[in-house]
């Protein structure tokens, strides 16, 4: 009788347990919802997040940029934004993207690369050089002004005086965003975790 009543009380100890942990949890998230972009980021700054770019908030939408219309592209893109001449950094970046594509395995063929520049400035001779070396580049002409309108009231906002990578979904939003001092290393993993746990196109 004894060990009856000492099981049932184990029992109920469990059961408060479980309630506490799952209220406490709930709590806990609710408290942690930021209510303005500086709150996010205090809490981001101390959890910490997975991804080694910068997330865009809100998420900005990149299709005008490009001639392809959304409906008829199924990969994820990484790109270079290039808003001036594409000198050494830009270059780099560009050789840089193709070598994080080429070691993404298997995966390769779920994304392709863009280099969006302005065209006006860029010389033939760097043109072809580019193109050389990077096969399977695509090279889109940039409207600085436009891109400056779409990614104003973003995170993603800059000076425009340096290039930058971009992490595009399928259907053109960009979600990561990365400058020339970042690790292409930290692009390749933020890729190869964006490619696992995405659907399949």
């Amino acid at each position: 009788m004894e060990a009856e009543k000492i099981k049932n009380r184990g029992s109920l100890i469990q059961i408060w347990l479980m309630f506490l942990i799952i209220g406490g949890v709930l709590a806990s998230g609710f408290l942690l919802i930021p209510d303005t972009e500086e709150d996010r980021k205090k809490i981001m700054s101390l959890l910490g997040t997975t991804n080694t770019g910068e997330i865009v908030s809100p998420t900005v939408d990149f299709s005008s940029l490009f001639a392809l219309p959304p409906s008829e592209s199924s990969k994820w893109k990484i790109i270079v934004v290039n808003p001036g001449k594409c000198e050494v950094t830009c270059v780099d970046m560009t050789y840089s993207m193709r070598q994080v594509h080429m070691l993404l395995g298997k995966s390769t063929r779920r994304v392709e690369r863009f280099l969006l520049t302005d065209l006006s400035v860029i010389s033939d001779t760097t043109l072809e050089a580019i193109k050389s070396v990077n096969p399977f580049l695509n090279i889109t002409g940039l409207d600085s002004s436009e891109l400056k309108q779409i990614i104003g009231t973003s995170t993603a906002a800059w000076d425009m005086l340096s290039p930058r990578y971009f992490v595009l979904t399928p259907d053109f939003k960009a979600t990561l965003f990365y400058t020339a001092d970042h690790d292409p290393n930290g692009l390749l993993d933020d890729v190869k975790h964006l490619l696992k746990y995405s659907p399949m196109r």
